[in-house]
């Protein structure tokens, strides 16, 4: 994990890095149009993306390359380790396909790669790609990382509490960033035009605070920088976003 790293040959001081990963990219044409806005005009370095629907093609090749983008794995949390490995590799297969790139990391929708047999699907196809795993406790981040599998060392974010983010509480999280490095997950988007979710006026709340202008006045003043999980690396100096 980038907590030091090294460059002509003195050690770098710890650092506060945070990645700001927006979900459900490919989700539907309204949803990817707050993410990418969330993108240029706030505090957005990454997102995950849906493959395997009918906007994921045009969305994945429109995307800017400044946008880190990783696979966003739909998978049954039930499925067993066989089930869910073939799922996520065809998954895999297609977004490299559709990207024309590697993902920069793996996570899953409604976090399904929390159970244990999906997990071990996980750990298996990122060690294999070198790709880091989003973790979204302390158990999941020892799990992951006792397999020699990259992740994060904090994660903010509660797919439950809709908005997570406010921009009373996206503010107060800005401000309270600890050393090492964050993934921050938010659903920015409009209401969507397509899916049925229940999920729609609350991605224009989170994509107002995101694209709030006192988010990034906040992170200077806490000495956090903004990165993507391709910065997420053990050894090598981080090297902010460039948005």
């Amino acid at each position: 994990m980038v907590l030091t790293g090294r460059r002509a040959g003195r050690t770098l001081a710890r650092v506060k890095l945070l990645v700001v990963n927006a979900d459900d990219l490919g989700y539907d044409p309204e949803i990817d149009r707050g993410i990418l806005e969330a993108h240029a005009n706030g505090i957005v370095t990454s997102a995950t993306a849906m493959v395997e629907t009918p906007f994921a093609a045009a969305t994945l090749r429109a995307a800017p390359r400044t946008l880190g983008i990783g696979l966003h794995a739909v998978l049954d949390p039930g499925a067993d380790r066989g089930a869910a490995e073939v799922a996520l590799r065809r998954q895999l297969g297609l977004f490299r396909a559709l990207r024309g790139a590697e993902p920069t990391h793996l996570d899953s929708h409604k976090h399904a790669h929390a159970a244990p047999a999906v997990l071990d699907a996980f750990a298996a196809v990122a060690l294999e790609a070198g790709l880091p795993v989003r973790s979204i406790d302390a158990g999941m981040r020892a799990s992951l990382r006792a397999r020699g599998v990259l992740a994060t060392d904090h994660f903010l974010g509660d797919a439950a509490r809709r908005p997570a983010w406010t921009d009373a509480a996206l503010l107060a999280a800005l401000a309270s960033l600890a050393e090492g490095v964050t993934e921050l997950m938010a659903h920015p988007g409009h209401a969507p035009s397509h899916v049925r979710t229940s999920f729609g006026a609350e991605r224009e709340v989170e994509l107002r605070a995101l694209c709030n202008p006192e988010a990034r006045r906040v992170l200077a003043a806490s000495g956090a920088r903004l990165c993507t999980y391709a910065d997420v690396r053990p050894e090598v100096a981080p090297t902010p976003a460039g948005i």
